[in-house]
This record gives structure tokens, sequence and C-alpha cells, in this order.
């Protein structure tokens, strides 16, 4: 899915910019595509832990504990913004070394895009954490299909963020684009998981005797 929507948003730029600065456009492809590449090594302990919450709620959902998801929740984002305070600070002071040892000493404008993308999309990596936490949980609920739908809310906002870098942001846009996709799914996960555990609790409170 990122590959079309990268392809469709590197079209986008092209087509806007002036045929005689091709490769301004090439360097701005190649900086995005080398802090893509550093930003999916930091995120990915995030998934980790999503999975790890996906086990969690599947064997308290058969249990019928959904207080215990619950306290799953709060700890998985716990351990999530934990981590993303972490690895913000480490890209804040080793997105250059990173870079270079992607791109090589030589690209230094292309260098300078990659800085970009990682200054602004490490600030909002605690979406990324947040989104991770509650798509897993619907899925280890048994909710597959609302996990799969809040992928239809990362691919319009990766369409926004290419919007929005075709009609003012310019490469900031495409560094907000996969932000944005995350804040969207994350909004939708949110709400289901919500609706799913008040739900359980009504049912839980239908079923206690009344005195």
């Amino acid at each position: 899915m990122w590959a079309a929507v990268t392809s469709a948003w590197s079209s986008k730029v092209r087509a806007s910019c002036s045929s005689s600065r091709p490769a301004s456009v090439s360097r701005a492809v190649a900086g995005q595509t080398a802090g893509e590449k550093i930003r999916q090594v930091f995120t990915l302990p995030m998934e980790s832990v999503g999975m790890g919450m996906a086990t969690y709620a599947g064997q308290n959902d058969g249990a019928g504990r959904y207080d215990r998801i619950r306290q799953g929740l709060r700890a998985g984002l716990t351990i999530q913004w934990t981590y993303c305070a972490a690895a913000w600070v480490v890209l804040f002071f080793g997105k250059g070394p990173f870079t270079a040892l992607v791109l090589g000493a030589g690209e230094t404008q292309a260098a300078a895009y990659s800085v970009q993308y990682l200054s602004i999309i490490s600030v909002l990596f605690c979406l990324h954490g947040a989104l991770m936490v509650f798509r897993n949980t619907l899925q280890g609920m048994g909710y597959s299909l609302h996990a799969v739908l809040s992928g239809v809310g990362e691919l319009a906002g990766r369409a926004v963020g290419s919007a929005l870098a075709v009609a003012s942001l310019g490469f900031a846009g495409i560094c907000l684009a996969n932000p944005i996709a995350w804040g969207l799914a994350l909004g939708y996960c949110v709400v289901m998981v919500r609706h799913y555990l008040r739900r359980w609790e009504a049912a839980r409170a239908a079923a206690q005797p009344s005195n």
C-alpha cells in the first residue's frame, strides 16, 4: 500500500514542478525514501508491542476479562509512549548520522530532505504507537474487519498529505502524510474499542442481580 501511495504522490510532485528542476524532485524523493527506511527501523518495536496486545486481548476476550483488556490498553500505551520519547531523543541527535549511513556522505541535499522528514515524523511517533495498541486490540478481540477498515483511514490520510504537498506545504506535506494516516486510523480504532468495551460493561451490569 505504501509503495502505491509513494508512487502517487511522487508523480504529483513531479507534475507540479517545472521540467527544468527534475534533479530537485529526485533529491526530495531520495531523501524521503531514506527517511522512511530509518523510520521503519524505529517503529518496528511499536509493531511488536502491538502484536503482543493482540495476543493479550484475545486471551482475555476468551476469558471474559474485559477489565483486564482496559488495564492492558493503559499498560500498552505507557510502553509505547515511553519508547516514542526515547526514539525521539535518539533521532534528535542521530538523524544526521543515520541518514549518512543510508545515503552516503556526498548526498547533502537529499540528506537535508531526509533530516527534515525524520524531524517532523519522529515528533508524531506517539500516534503510530497508540494505533498499534488499539488496532491490535480490536484484532485480538475478534473484530478483524474493523482493523482492516482502519486501513481505509490510513489511505485517506496519505491522500490528504499528497494533496497538501501539491497544494501548499510542499515537502512538509509529504512528511505529514504518515502521521495524518496514523491519526485517522487511530481515531476509528479508539471509537470502536471504546464501543465494544462499553457494550461489555452494559451487558455485565444487566446480568447482575438487582437487590
